[in-house]
């Protein structure tokens, strides 16, 4: 299983090297392959950590 974690100052992804390659891809997909990295978290569910 995947999980993705962010901080105020990082990004984490935990998985298997196939997993986060499949994310990734959907990501370049969904946001294009020159959207900036902080567009995408503000759009994201990804999970916060404090």
């Amino acid at each position: 299983m995947m999980k993705s974690y962010r901080t105020e100052h990082s990004f984490h992804m935990v998985g298997q090297a196939w997993q986060i390659r499949i994310m990734l891809k959907q990501w370049m997909k969904e946001y294009g392959p020159h959207a900036p990295l902080t567009e995408f978290l503000e759009r994201s569910n990804i999970r916060t950590m404090r």
